[in-house]
């Protein structure tokens, strides 16, 4: 195994390196892809999907979690909430009795990191994006998040790419910026052809575009653009809540943020306020597909992020 690091900073390099790499276990499932909206499991119902051999999917922790396990050990990407530490513990347990030597956090919320200290004291490094270091390797605003913060904090950390070989196979880490917030990081296996964009991608629910951490709707696209562009009919998409999915599945959320941004855009730049755009429905032809109930994110809660984004930049601000 060999770790490689570049130390090139600047979000614009990363993107475009983006685009050119471009509690018990209840049911295993083997299709790497479904277009059925399921509402959020609660974190007492895990459930475990196998996308390709030595990659599965845990749901029902939080945020969705990656198990890879090989001859070289465990890889996790993000740990799902500290309350259900105990029970991702035992799910990776029956997966592989490796030891798990790597964990990977998209985003520094308590939600993908809540495990880290479990794992950490176990002996797994962890790896993320800078800021999770000056968190702390916590959300500050998670209540109730607590824990050693030493443990749960990244001893590898990076602002651009990062590279794990092992288990035969070559996992690529990319800083992205201004997304779901102003850090995040997405991960790709390309020998099997998986990635994961973490909260970048939201699958069958409109997004937490987290404005006040740093995140925006152009970030959003720019880094779903980049992942199509190095993806096809076989890619295997994992989100960082909802089912596992696919290339059309993400480009049709792709089209989505488009379109209902385009309208609060317009809305803006005309000077109208929030409520009235709310009353004009922006989602309203995506709301069968994306705002079921159970869903994480309102619809009105998703226009309110987007209008926040854009408001700030409207012309004469």
């Amino acid at each position: 195994m060999t770790a490689n690091r570049s130390g090139r900073t600047t979000c614009g390099r990363a993107l475009a390196v983006l685009a050119a790499l471009c509690a018990p276990v209840v049911a295993y499932a083997q299709a790497p892809a479904s277009s059925t909206v399921n509402p959020p499991e609660p974190v007492t119902d895990l459930r475990v999907q196998v996308v390709r051999p030595g990659l599965n999917v845990i749901a029902g922790v939080g945020g969705n979690v990656v198990v890879w396990s090989g001859a070289d050990g465990i890889v996790l990407v993000d740990t799902g909430l500290a309350t259900s530490s105990a029970a991702l513990v035992d799910a990776v347990t029956r997966i592989s009795e490796a030891p798990v030597r790597f964990v990977v956090n998209t985003n520094s919320h308590a939600d993908h990191t809540g495990g880290n200290e479990v794992f950490a004291r176990k002996g797994a490094v962890v790896i993320g994006r800078e800021a999770l270091v000056e968190q702390g390797g916590r959300d500050p605003a998670a209540p109730g998040d607590n824990g050693d913060a030493l443990l749960a904090r990244p001893m590898i950390t990076t602002n651009d790419t990062l590279a794990l070989h092992l288990n035969g196979d070559r996992l690529d880490i990319v800083h992205v910026a201004d997304a779901h917030t102003s850090a995040d990081i997405v991960v790709r296996w390309n020998d099997a052809d998986v990635v994961d964009l973490g909260d970048i991608y939201w699958s069958g629910q409109y997004p937490d575009i987290n404005v006040e951490s740093g995140g925006s709707l152009a970030g959003t696209v720019a880094a779903i653009e980049a992942v199509l562009a190095r993806s096809n009919a076989r890619t295997v998409v994992i989100p960082g809540h909802g089912p596992v999915s696919n290339r059309a599945e993400l480009a049709a959320y792709r089209d989505m943020l488009v379109a209902v941004g385009r309208k609060v855009r317009e809305a803006v730049e005309q000077g109208v306020a929030v409520e009235d755009v709310l009353d004009a429905k922006p989602t309203a032809d995506f709301d069968a597909r994306f705002g079921h109930p159970g869903a994480l994110v309102t619809p009105e809660e998703f226009v309110r992020s987007v209008y926040r984004d854009l408001a700030p930049k409207r012309p004469g601000r």
